[in-house]
């Protein structure tokens, strides 16, 4: 295991339209309406968004009704299927950055259209950061395959593990991510996930 969380700057990633229209809630397949301002709303966002990370490897052990991640313990039967076969586990956050917050708001007071396009290039590219993450870490782990990532909410994973998962990674200190009373992320675009290393 790591002595500590590592962290990368992943900076911008490659902007794919049709995910950000997946995000956005459109139809798939139809490609941008002619009033979309998508090509805009992609053009306030280019060269402004600074995606991070900060990761941590864990032992994972199996229990009788627990599953014990290396940083906490949990009873989600959700997570312990995903994690079936694995040894050990990676723990992530990534996000877009508090630029990303501030287009979306910029957006918001030009039209709720622009403001829902800026929201989703910003769930696009934190999801795309998490998919860099895991690419280049995979080759460190060889003769290992990593699972897809599970975050808290999912299935029966409690949100309350986010508070563990900060605790663990330092997020504000190694990525400037922090956790309202609430639960929620700040800045919004951020992911926290546990990803698998299968034995």
């Amino acid at each position: 295991m790591a002595a500590g969380p590592l962290t990368a700057d992943l900076g911008e990633l490659p902007m794919d339209e049709t995910e950000i229209l997946r995000y956005a809630m459109l139809p798939p397949g139809a490609g941008v309406p002619e009033h979309l301002p998508l090509a805009e709303c992609m053009d306030m966002a280019r060269g402004r968004i600074r995606c991070r990370a900060v990761w941590r490897e864990y032992p994972l052990a199996f229990a009788d009704g627990a599953l014990d991640l290396g940083f906490a313990v949990t009873g989600s039967s959700s997570l312990r299927k995903h994690l079936a076969g694995c040894g050990r586990i990676l723990l992530l956050a990534c996000t877009a950055g508090a630029e990303m917050d501030r287009l979306i708001a910029r957006g918001q007071l030009r039209s709720p259209l622009h403001g829902l396009l800026l929201h989703a290039i910003g769930a696009q590219q934190v999801e795309a950061a998490c998919d860099r993450l895991c690419e280049r870490l995979a080759p460190t782990f060889p003769g290992h395959a990593l699972t897809g990532r599970f975050s808290p909410g999912y299935g029966d994973l409690p949100l309350a593990l986010q508070q563990d998962i900060f605790a663990a990674l330092g997020c504000e200190r190694a990525i400037g991510v922090t956790l309202t009373d609430s639960l929620l992320m700040r800045p919004s675009k951020s992911v926290t996930a546990v990803v698998g290393i299968k034995t």
